[in-house]
């Protein structure tokens, strides 16, 4: 006969181990490895186009808001993005057509350097502020260059006027390099040469592009300055890959890196032997978004584009009009010296300001499909991380193959934008932090 105390210990026994066999397994720890030895492109920068928005910062708003955008935009201290490209149009208007966007050679042989005092002075507050490296593309030839006898509404190079252009390149870079003291590191043939708009534009077919941009390389080239050479900059990826296939192969040798804009679906334009940078992309066409939901939309699309090996990433204007409330700008400019950052700036800053210039991509693999993550590391072997999560939820990850004794941090979320993080002490190679749903937050070792 069995004891009642033995019957009630056998329920609850029996009670036990069934409540233990149904129970759902428990989740593996979140990691992220960082591995210093596994490296993958160099990487050139992060930024964002002057043009002409930057006329109306340097116009119609007083010194105090000028400079609370530029340090929000160019500096290193506090919680500023560190931007470190800017991109420059080579402009191609008269003076008469447009006292703004003017062109230093409004006719054959004839030069005028009191012209882009906009662009200038945004390169050189840039330039205070410690960033100098830039990019430059003209949207269109002088008109007096092409088949239109406009800067506007596409029409084509006049095939007389091939090595004029290939000189008036030249000739801008030099200038501006030399003279001006502004770093032209890449310059670019020509912007989105397969649309005709109204504003500054210029059409090429593959043909005629594949000859002009040999030689405006040559062109470049001959300064002896290291000035890289790129093309073809299309409206899209698409466009991008159609004219590179199409170049021959003598052209596609002169070409220092392929530049495309991210205005449609992915196309692999990565296959031709040459860095690539994506230098614009912005929501144009639809009303403007402050928020983390925009901020991760692009971090996960600069993220994408650094793991298929991409040197850069830029967003269309560094400032959008007053008088526009689309979502072209890093910043939005407002009434009466008012502004507004929006999150895809801070977001961008999380990458420029722990993925230097020259600094090297590393594989930083992640267990966690909700929890994207970019690694690099500097000449010194110094590393950093972005992480993105891309969950509601917080997530808690521990980082490991770090060798240096320390990390410090930002983070970008609903309720921050680059927000110092508290330093933390690294322990076995290997910290574990805990990222707030919807957020990217960086670390660098020190």
């Amino acid at each position: 006969m069995i004891s009642h105390r033995k019957k009630v210990y056998g329920v609850i026994g029996l009670a036990i181990s069934m409540l233990v066999s149904v129970a759902p397994p428990a989740l593996a720890a979140s990691t992220v490895t960082l591995y210093k030895d596994t490296t993958y492109q160099t990487i050139w920068g992060f930024g964002a186009a002057a043009n002409h928005p930057v006329n109306e910062l340097k116009t119609n708003y007083n010194a105090t808001t000028q400079g609370q955008i530029l340090d929000k935009l160019f500096r290193t201290d506090a919680s500023n993005a560190v931007l470190s490209i800017v991109r420059m149009e080579i402009n191609p208007y008269t003076a008469a057509q447009d006292a703004v966007q003017t062109t230093f050679m409004p006719s054959s042989g004839v030069t005028d350097w009191n012209t882009d005092l906009h662009q200038r002075w945004f390169a050189q507050e840039a330039k205070n502020r410690g960033m100098n490296q830039f990019y430059a593309v003209p949207w269109s030839p002088p008109g007096w260059m092409k088949t239109n006898g406009s800067p506007n509404n596409g029409g084509h190079l006049s095939t007389s006027q091939y090595d004029n252009f290939a000189n008036y390149m030249k000739t801008y870079v030099n200038q501006y390099r030399n003279v001006f003291g502004f770093n032209i590191k890449w310059v670019s043939v020509q912007n989105e040469p397969d649309l005709a708009t109204p504003y500054a534009s210029a059409q090429y077919t593959t043909s005629e592009l594949d000859q002009v941009s040999a030689k405006v390389a040559d062109a470049v080239h001959s300064l002896n300055q290291g000035v890289l050479v790129g093309a073809p900059e299309g409206s899209n990826r698409t466009a991008s890959n159609n004219y590179m296939n199409g170049f021959s192969a003598a052209t596609r040798a002169k070409l220092d890196f392929v530049s495309v804009h991210d205005y449609s679906t992915y196309v692999d334009v990565n296959h031709y032997g040459k860095p690539l940078i994506a230098t614009e992309v912005s929501n144009f066409q639809t009303a403007n978004d402050p928020s983390i939901t925009d901020g991760l939309k692009w971090a996960n699309m600069i993220a994408a584009d650094l793991k298929r090996g991409e040197r850069g990433w830029l967003y269309w204007w560094a400032v959008n009009p007053a008088g526009s409330t689309s979502g072209e700008g890093l910043i939005n400019l407002g009434a009466n010296n008012a502004f507004t950052v929006n999150k895809r700036l801070y977001v961008l800053g999380q990458f420029s300001r722990y993925l230097r210039p020259d600094d090297t991509r590393i594989l930083a693999s992640s267990s966690d499909s909700n929890l994207v993550t970019i690694g690099g590391k500097n000449g010194t072997g110094r590393a950093s991380v972005v992480l993105i999560n891309n969950s509601t939820s917080a997530i808690t990850t521990t980082i490991s193959g770090l060798t240096l004794a320390n990390v410090s941090g930002r983070r970008t979320s609903a309720t921050e934008g680059l927000t110092k993080l508290t330093d933390m002490a690294v322990t076995g190679g290997a910290i574990t932090v805990t990222l707030p749903g919807k957020s990217v937050t960086s670390y660098v070792e020190y």
